[in-house]
């Protein structure tokens, strides 16, 4: 077993990584898919006003049975995280025997319990990376939410995609494979599986309506810094070159600030991965876009929220039954007002990182990691 990480992720780490993605090129799929669980959020939340609009407003929803989700052996090439250089790796080599290790240790998590109240609501909120609907997709945003309808509390954990985990029925890969080979289903077994929270209910968002969807709600305010907003106009530029639309348009203007973002804007913000700690501090823009985007919505009426979920809930896939949205109606107003905690799993200074079949992958201490998320949501 490698050496623990006694410190926050390296400059080395935000190197290795940017160098690896910072090639052009990579579709489509790639551009949009770090910020999707963006919208996810406001419909789960607002999901009482729903109610008011019936049953018609529901059947707009891609709801999705688990039976009706196939597992899959096998998924398409574009599926398949690029390969690294021995160059470009930051993770620790491990031979056999060392991975061995890492397995049986995580094999012994079956022995834990799965936490779970009947007072806290538990839903996977999934942004997915595809470039078509052929197949289910890479979920490159994940982002766990709990409502603890005790203390008024709202908790969203980020889970970072390059987890190392085990898939049920597949094996050892990183945690956004979970929903390629099976799609939410299986994504929230692996969750409840492997992090010990009990998590059966997903919504999940296609990247390729993100930017719609952003610019249907009206925007977002969000403060930018001056090298975010450097960054992000490479994003914006090549996004809207492959939407066939002019750019410049959408740019920020030199030395950042705070600004009203339409999609392009915020989704270009979410994706960046080059200011900061790599994807970790990703992470943290993607929850910071939800905050800001459940601001504009708490600032809505009635009728205006109405019509902006209307014309979203189109674009969600989720297992959520129609019954179990009614029940949520009575608290929906008391939990757009309830207090909002954000984090991510990987802990810092609670994880390894280790190259495995050319790829790095992050090793959460489990035992201290199980810990503080069971902490965290129940307390």
């Amino acid at each position: 077993m490698p050496g623990r990480r006694n410190d926050s992720p390296s400059p080395r780490m935000d190197q290795g990584r940017n160098g690896r993605n910072g090639k052009k090129g990579n579709g489509l799929g790639k551009i949009f898919a770090i910020s999707l669980c963006v919208v996810i959020g406001i419909v789960v939340i607002s999901a009482g006003v729903v109610y008011k609009v019936g049953h018609d407003m529901y059947s707009n929803v891609n709801y999705v049975a688990d039976e009706e989700v196939k597992v899959v052996e096998t998924i398409p090439e574009e599926a398949v995280e690029e390969t690294l250089s021995t160059e470009e790796r930051i993770g620790v080599a491990v031979d056999e025997s060392e991975l061995k290790s890492i397995h049986d240790m995580m094999n012994g998590l079956a022995q834990k319990e799965v936490k779970e109240d009947e007072e806290i609501y538990n839903v996977l909120l999934v942004g997915v990376d595809r470039r078509d609907k052929s197949w289910n997709g890479n979920s490159d945003s994940m982002i766990l939410v709990s409502i603890d309808k005790n203390k008024n509390k709202v908790n969203m954990v980020s889970l970072m995609r390059d987890t190392y985990v085990n898939i049920p029925d597949i094996g050892y890969k990183k945690l956004n494979a979970a929903y390629a080979y099976g799609g939410g289903p299986l994504l929230c077994t692996t969750v409840t599986d492997t992090f010990k929270i009990q998590v059966d209910r997903y919504v999940a968002v296609d990247f390729f309506d993100l930017i719609d969807i952003i610019n249907y709600i009206g925007g977002v305010t969000l403060e930018v810094s001056a090298k975010e907003a450097e960054v992000a106009n490479g994003y914006i530029l090549d996004m809207c070159n492959l939407m066939d639309i002019d750019g410049s348009a959408h740019t920020f203007p030199e030395g950042g600030g705070t600004f009203y973002c339409d999609g392009v804007q915020a989704v270009a913000f979410a994706r960046n991965r080059y200011v900061g700690n790599s994807d970790f501090e990703r992470t943290e823009r993607q929850r910071y876009v939800i905050q800001q985007l459940m601001a504009e919505i708490k600032q809505m009426s009635l009728a205006q929220m109405t019509e902006k979920v209307q014309g979203i809930l189109k674009y969600v896939t989720m297992n959520i039954p129609e019954s179990e949205i009614w029940d949520m109606v009575k608290e929906v107003p008391e939990i757009l007002d309830y207090e909002f905690e954000m984090s991510r799993v990987p802990y810092d200074n609670m994880y390894d990182v280790i190259y495995v079949g050319g790829q790095d992958m992050l090793v959460p201490y489990w035992d201290e990691t199980l810990a503080e998320l069971q902490e965290m949501i129940y307390g």
